[in-house]
């Protein structure tokens, strides 16, 4: 059985400038799936940050990380997701993101030269 939590948060501007963040469970109530989108921008990042850190005791010993629905994404989330790479290699958690970006999002990695780090075509390790 899977259960699925979804929270849209906002910064009392127009609901385009929400974030997306959907937790599924596994059977031990872990954390095995993320799926972020919305506005992952600056304005936003204290909220990725929460969650990001609400859910480290949470995660499953595998975790798969879908970024979809970005409506815009800048190098402050970036920065975060890289944090939150670095937490779950301290948990010893297998993780794998699933990019799902514009052509203009995917750019803006390569650009900076993070695509590596963000393993844009990753597997469980």
């Amino acid at each position: 059985m899977r259960i699925s939590i979804i929270f849209i948060f906002s910064n009392k501007r127009p609901l385009m400038e929400n974030i997306i963040f959907k937790k599924s469970l596994n059977e031990q109530s872990q954390i095995a799936e993320l799926e972020i989108g919305g506005m992952l921008v600056l304005e936003n990042s204290l909220k990725l940050k929460q969650e990001f850190t609400g859910i480290a005791g949470c995660l499953s010993k595998k975790v798969k990380i879908s970024i979809s629905n970005a409506d815009e994404i800048d190098l402050s989330c970036i920065q975060l997701f890289i944090a939150f790479i670095k937490l779950m290699n301290e948990a010893h958690v297998d993780y794998q993101f699933v990019w799902n970006l514009d052509e203009d999002q995917k750019k803006l990695l390569e650009n900076v030269g993070l695509s590596n780090e963000l393993f844009m075509n990753n597997s469980y390790a």
